[in-house]
């Protein structure tokens, strides 16, 4: 328990403020700037994530229209779903590189990687050439996908953790979203030189900023540790107790990586949740809305596919930025469920519209498909995009962490490739309409599990959490969702 030392009044964002979570938990308030400018610097490395996951929605059909490149459907398959292949290979080593080097680090050092991949992709004289570099720039995501959300996990405070955590995920959307107005506006040749410059920001920024105490503490460099909470929350702070509390935590899980840990009792169920949100995540259908965006409107009939595909980029930001202010104030578990019974029956409704305008000839207005696809994706960028990423991190203990975020990670991209890679000759065999009912019936049937399965983490230290799921062990229902939802 954390006590305030006094009430001595003080000016600007040192002001420290005693308040107390629903565990009883009393702890002094840090300083939010730089705490947020840190989340901002690493969330920058998903702003290049995002645009390597978002460029085939506006650039296939540029691709289209190039009369050097020659796509057939395998290409379209493999163009949208290498980059995962690339991300399984990645998410192998991540894990053990984080704990090495550090997080921060583990991001500078995969910049020019990314950089080289977007290279490889703009002067590729064939296709064989541009899934080369996707798949430079996919094994480069692994890594930015690891660390970036655990770093986000582990510098904030209880208080800042859910809208911090998922600023990864919110940057993830402005990348997707630059890579359809770069798509939209220009070749896609000239929208991979377009992507690349968020990479470049993002290895000078990294620079200023520290690595994550938690990692520090777990290599035992204490003093460096104390350095970086100072900086993170500020000269003023006493964070004593909570430093007292983060040492004691990986005292009793000990500091070596052994992968045994994922199913000890203490960490198989928070594993097992981890890995029921990616398959939440993919079954919902929300990465094909977004890979295979500008095809789906064309093939719906939408008129001016390129600006529809430019406006499901606003509506995933909106949307996105929605979750990131929901988290800390209406929980995970609550957006988790409205988003998939949103996408779920969005999904449904396209179905409907495809099987009455392709096997019923029955046509209806093009506005149908389009506020439609907007909404589902609507629902999917208000908690299945997001959520996963943020609920794998906060889940584990710290040992275990980076380890455990990178098998979640190898399970969300094996998930994925498959859906992508399915996802084109299942529409050829089966049509349109069997394919949204089928991700309109899964994403309803998640909604009804993850009611029952996943825990509510607002407002709790990752302390506290580790702590809830070494006392329920089995991870049995009933009694303890209601110790970490603190009712």
């Amino acid at each position: 328990m954390c006590r305030a030392r006094g009430r001595e009044a003080e000016s600007g964002e040192n002001q420290r403020n005693t308040t107390e979570d629903g565990g009883g938990y009393r702890q002094s308030q840090g300083r939010l700037t730089t705490q947020l400018f840190a989340c901002l610097a690493v969330s920058l490395s998903n702003l290049s994530a995002g645009a390597v996951n978002g460029w085939t929605a506006a650039a296939l059909p540029s691709m289209k229209e190039d009369p050097a490149i020659v796509l057939t459907t395998a290409d379209i398959a493999w163009m949208a779903s290498i980059i995962s292949v690339g991300c399984m290979l990645g998410s192998i080593f991540a894990g053990r590189v984080m704990d090495l080097i550090g997080r921060r680090m583990t991001l500078i050092v995969l910049a020019p990687f990314l950089l080289v991949g977007w290279l490889t992709i703009a002067l590729a004289s064939n296709t064989t050439v541009i899934l080369l570099g996707r798949m430079i720039c996919g094994t480069a995501t692994a890594f930015l996908y690891c660390a970036s959300p655990v770093y986000c996990s582990e510098v904030p405070e209880a208080r800042l953790r859910g809208s911090l955590g998922l600023m990864p995920s919110l940057f993830i959307t402005f990348g997707i979203v630059l890579s359809y107005m770069a798509g939209a506006f220009f070749s896609w040749r000239v929208s991979c030189h377009i992507c690349s410059i968020p990479v470049i920001l993002m290895f000078i920024v990294l620079w200023v900023v520290p690595e994550s105490p938690y990692w520090y503490l777990l290599k035992g460099k204490t003093r460096e540790c104390k350095a970086s909470l100072r900086w993170l929350r500020g000269p003023r702070y006493d964070f004593s107790s909570e430093l007292e509390e983060m040492e004691a935590k990986i005292t009793s899980v000990g500091r070596e990586v052994e992968y045994c840990e994922l199913w000890r009792p203490r960490t198989r169920w928070p594993f097992l949740i981890s890995l029921f949100m990616a398959t939440l995540q993919q079954v919902s259908g929300g990465n094909i809305l977004v890979v295979f965006t500008g095809l789906i409107f064309i093939s719906a009939g939408v008129e001016n596919p390129r600006m529809a595909v430019v406006s499901t980029g606003i509506i995933q930001i909106i949307f996105t930025f929605l979750c990131l202010m929901g988290a800390d104030r209406l929980g995970r578990r609550p957006l988790i469920i409205v988003s998939t019974c949103t996408i779920g029956l969005a999904n449904t409704l396209l179905g409907f519209y495809y099987l009455m305008s392709n096997v019923y000839e029955i046509q209806w207005p093009p506005s149908v498909p389009l506020v439609t696809i907007l909404t589902a994706i609507a629902g999917f960028c208000l908690g299945c995009r997001a959520m996963p990423w943020l609920l794998s991190t906060e889940l584990f203990n710290t040992t275990i962490r980076s380890t455990a975020n990178s098998a979640s990670i190898f399970y969300n991209r094996l998930l994925n490739v498959t859906i992508l890679q399915v996802y084109p000759f299942y529409e050829e065999a089966f049509g349109a309409h069997a394919v949204f009912f089928t991700f309109g019936s899964l994403s309803l049937l998640c909604s009804v599990v993850a009611y029952f399965v996943v825990p509510e983490t607002k407002g709790k230290t990752l302390e506290q959490i580790q702590e809830y799921f070494e006392s329920t062990r089995s991870g049995s229902r009933g009694q303890p969702y209601e110790r970490v939802d603190g009712n």
